[in-house]
């Protein structure tokens, strides 16, 4: 009988899962963000100019 989980096989899916998380992870708008790229949109940059609070909370006057 042939064993299902073979070291080298589990060891290509775990290399191939890493592969898919690099990619969507070097892709993403936060990471250029993070190299540099002022340009990217990200919720870093679309903040509200009219916030009272950095992480762009709204005034509590302006609250209901």
């Amino acid at each position: 009988m042939q064993a299902a989980y073979r070291r080298s096989r589990i060891i290509a899916m775990l290399l191939a899962i890493l592969v898919l998380i690099l990619a969507d992870h070097l892709s993403s708008p936060t990471f250029a963000f993070n190299m540099g790229d002022g340009h990217a949109r990200t919720s870093l940059n679309q903040r509200d100019a009219n916030a009272c609070a950095p992480c762009g909370a709204p005034c509590p006057s302006t609250r209901e």
